[in-house]
C-alpha cells in the first residue's frame, strides 16, 4: 500500500498526464481512495509534523509537537473537504455535473504537491521558499481537469484557475487560522 501511495504521488508530480490517465483507468471506489490513499497520507502528515515539532525546531517539546500535528491534520483534512465541496457546488458553471465523490478524488489527487510540502516542511521549517513549489499544483490541476474531470476545452483555463485557487487556499487558510488560534 505505501509503495502504491508513493508511486501515485511521484507520478502525479512528475508524469502528470499519464498518471491522471492511470488514475482514471483504476476506477477506485470512494472507500479505496480514502483508506488506501488519502487517510495514510494524512497519517504521514501528522507523524512528520509531530516529529518535526519535537526534534527539528529550536524549542521543540511534546506540547508544541502535538499542536503542530493537530494544526497540520486539521488544515489538510478541512481544506480537502471544503475544496471538494466548493468544486462540486460550482461544477455546473464549467459544464460538469455534480458528483461529490468524484470531486473528492480529484481534490485529493490534485493536492499531492501540497501534501508533499506538508510532509517535508516540518523538517525544513527554515526554508519558507519551499512553499513556492505549491504553484506546481496549477499544472497538476490543469492536467487533471483534462484527463480526469473531462472539463470542456473552452472552460479548462477557467476551471484550472478557480480549482487551483480553492485547492491551494483552503488548507492554507485553515492551517493559518488554527495556527493563530491554538499557538
Amino acid at each position: 500500500m505505501w509503495r502504491d501511495i508513493f508511486i501515485t504521488i511521484a507520478q502525479l508530480i512528475v508524469a502528470s498526464p499519464r498518471a491522471w490517465k492511470d488514475v482514471e483507468k483504476e476506477k477506485r471506489t470512494q472507500h479505496e481512495f480514502l483508506y488506501r490513499f488519502l487517510h495514510p497520507i494524512f497519517g504521514i502528515i501528522a507523524f512528520t509534523s509531530f516529529v518535526g515539532g519535537l526534534w527539528f525546531v529550536r524549542e521543540g517539546n511534546v506540547e508544541n509537537a502535538l499542536k503542530g500535528a493537530i494544526i497540520s491534520v486539521v488544515g489538510v483534512y478541512g481544506g480537502y473537504f471544503i475544496a471538494a465541496y466548493l468544486l462540486n457546488e460550482i461544477a455546473p458553471r464549467f459544464g460538469l455535473s455534480k458528483d461529490l465523490p468524484r470531486f473528492q478524488q480529484f481534490t485529493g489527487y490534485a493536492s499531492v504537491v501540497l501534501y508533499a510540502l506538508f510532509i517535508v516542511t516540518p523538517f525544513l521549517s527554515e526554508l519558507f521558499i519551499l512553499w513556492l513549489l505549491v504553484l506546481y499544483t496549477i499544472y497538476v490541476v490543469n492536467v487533471g481537469s483534462i484527463y480526469f474531470m473531462k472539463v470542456p476545452k473552452a472552460k479548462v483555463t477557467d476551471f484550472t484557475a478557480v480549482a487551483s485557487a480553492i485547492i491551494i487556499l483552503s488548507p492554507v487558510l485553515i492551517y493559518t487560522l488554527f495556527s493563530y488560534l491554538i499557538k
